[in-house]
């Protein structure tokens, strides 16, 4: 079986992932971006985010191109192993092609566009910090100053090439319950069982409204010691869903309720506190850009690809200021260590891409011109 994808893509995504670059740690990948941008002769600046922005010149309306720099935890650099045309983790860490793929498609796009002389649109390269606790990065870009209106997110949700439809609105919620702590061998009649609160609170969880809402609890943390009563649990949580927010305040509040009545109930307190990351959103396919996509995939034989998603992306934070659409990396495993991620379909991604910018040049340069 033929595996067909270009050495440099290759090694350069194998540069990025044996690099470690977790939320707040994404100073190594920048580097590395920097001194690779540089080597394409484009100047680079970081902004008070910690985001780092490029610009290609072009003909006609600009395009913003963006892959975020951050992985979860592990995310430690490490040498991936290739077997049969796919990149996998060492299996001591996630692979970190969530989202080394995706910087790696809009470094190929640009290096080909450059070294081949293809005409592209003004292109705005943005490489965020700090998508994966909260879009951070993405949040803090002004795409006002850089006059951008259009973009592609380049990020992981399905098979390569699959554009994500809807996206799900994404909110946090934090609670730390206290008690009051005390020896388990001693009276316990003036204690107060931080972690029995927590088990006792009836609150919405799981898969809910047919599978239209999520509520999670990602990370539990309480108590001192063994022989110690817990007088403090904390929890971090979150809601992702496609209802609308009047019905995501109804989840806000039954997660408030209780957690408040098995506190006041057992003797405890409660404090939470909720946020919106980011709400949800839906593409149309009629919007330019993604047209251009479909007419490109249509040359060369394919139909686009649309499907909604909970997983979270810098699209999210972008609109509705920028008609900005994900279009998928195809890795598979993200936030594991069985993460992978196949090379052909990465290759066929940078060509559309190359394909589109190159239709939505020769369009928009003629509508501007006219």
């Amino acid at each position: 079986m033929m595996f067909i994808y270009a050495d440099q893509l290759y090694h350069t995504l194998v540069n990025l992932v044996r690099i470690p670059s977790t939320s707040g740690q994404e100073q190594y990948v920048r580097g590395y971006l920097e001194q690779y941008l540089d080597s394409l002769g484009l100047s680079t600046q970081v902004d008070d985010h910690g985001n780092l922005i490029a610009t290609v010149e072009g003909k006609g309306t600009p395009v913003l191109l963006n892959a975020h720099m951050d992985r979860v935890a592990p995310g430690l650099g490490h040498t991936p192993i290739l077997q049969d045309g796919v990149l996998y983790s060492d299996g001591k860490t996630n692979l970190g092609a969530d989202d080394a793929a995706g910087i790696v498609i809009i470094l190929e796009v640009v290096r080909r566009a450059l070294e081949q002389q293809l005409q592209l649109p003004p292109l705005v390269l943005l490489f965020t910090v700090q998508e994966e606790c909260g879009l951070c990065g993405a949040h803090g870009f002004d795409a006002t100053r850089w006059q951008v209106e259009d973009g592609i997110v380049f990020d992981n949700a399905f098979e390569a090439g699959v554009v994500v439809s809807k996206g799900a609105a994404y909110e946090t919620f934090d609670v730390t319950i206290t008690g009051k702590s005390g020896h388990p061998g001693q009276d316990l009649t003036s204690t107060v069982n931080a972690i029995d609160i927590f088990r006792q609170a009836q609150f919405p969880l799981g898969s809910l409204a047919l599978d239209q809402t999520r509520i999670n609890i990602g990370k539990i943390s309480g108590g001192h010691a063994r022989n110690a009563i817990p007088d403090m649990v904390k929890i971090e949580g979150e809601i992702r869903s496609f209802e609308s927010a009047e019905i995501r305040q109804r989840y806000r509040l039954q997660i408030q309720e209780a957690f408040e009545e098995a506190a006041q109930r057992l003797g405890g307190r409660v404090e939470i506190d909720f946020k919106v990351q980011h709400e949800g959103y839906s593409i149309s396919p009629d919007e330019p850009l993604l047209t251009m996509y479909q007419i490109a995939l249509s040359q060369r034989g394919e139909t686009l690809s649309m499907k909604p998603t909970f997983i979270g992306s810098d699209t999210g934070s972008f609109r509705p200021a920028i008609r900005a659409f994900t279009v998928s990396t195809g890795v598979v495993g993200e936030h594991t260590v069985e993460e992978h991620v196949a090379l052909a379909p990465l290759e066929q991604t940078v060509v559309d891409t190359l394909h589109v910018l190159h239709l939505w040049s020769t369009q928009t340069a003629q509508t501007t011109a006219e």
